[in-house]
């Protein structure tokens, strides 16, 4: 099973801080392995959030634009700030530890914005449809306005608990080729590929790592590739978006 381990950190832990809003996370700081920020505070944001603080080795942050988000999380140990996700990651990310964990948690593909709004000053990279052949080498896809490829191998609603077993699905039983390396397979031609793969942090609930993010950066920039595919997976579903980078 792919999952994260949560390990205590080095450095000895602040006590819990109350729910409630910190607009700008002013103390910000380098931090352990024991962070975890869910970007979105909606349903699936909301979920991770009850399952992450019932741990007692990690803290979690919780990022929201929505005005007056966070009722639902009354109480619990976590700290709250209200903007835009992306716009957080952007300015925010080099002060976190490469440890840190991301669960993204918005109705957007969050490593691919982050990686558009940060590549360049001028923000000129844009996001372009994923090549329509490809569907034939992927399981049950759907595609959104924008191009991308949101790719799964369900049909059906999976178990909001599934602990993505490596000997089968827990419906169907079946064995089938990890989704994030069925992504990095992909031959589509006039395109690099380059996907992150979602680790599990508990049963039915994946993140990646801020060192996940600024490699993929990396990765990007040493290619000198026009145009990528940027995937992001866990073993059964994941998103995939066009990104073009010309003129470099």
């Amino acid at each position: 099973m792919a999952c994260f381990s949560m390990r205590r950190p080095m450095n000895s832990r602040k006590p819990p801080i109350s729910a409630g809003l910190d607009p700008a996370f002013a103390s910000l700081e380098k931090t352990g392995a024991g962070l975890v920020v869910v970007i979105g505070a909606g349903r699936f944001g909301t979920r991770a959030v009850r399952i992450l603080t019932r741990k007692p080795d990690i803290s979690v942050w919780v990022v929201d634009r929505a005005e007056g988000f966070g009722e639902d999380m009354s109480g619990l140990p976590v700290r709250m700030t209200r903007q835009d996700g992306v716009e957080f990651l952007v300015n925010n990310l080099s002060l976190l530890d490469p440890a840190t964990m991301i669960v993204p948690a918005v109705p957007i593909h969050l490593a691919a914005e982050w990686l558009r709004r940060t590549f360049t000053p001028s923000g000129a990279v844009r996001i372009i449809a994923v090549p329509d052949y490809l569907k034939e080498s992927l399981p049950h896809t759907w595609i959104t306005e924008e191009g991308s490829f949101l790719v799964s191998y369900a049909d059906f609603l999976c178990p909001e608990d599934c602990p993505e077993p490596e000997d089968g699905c827990t419906v169907t039983g079946e064995i089938r080729t990890p989704l994030y390396e069925v992504f990095a397979a992909l031959n589509a031609p006039g395109f690099d590929v380059h996907v992150i793969q979602s680790r599990q942090l508990a049963p039915g609930l994946g993140g990646y790592s801020v060192k996940d993010l600024q490699d993929l950066r990396a990765r990007v920039l040493d290619s000198g590739a026009d145009k990528c595919l940027i995937g992001t997976a866990c073993r059964c579903h994941g998103t995939l978006t066009g990104l073009d980078f010309s003129p470099r």
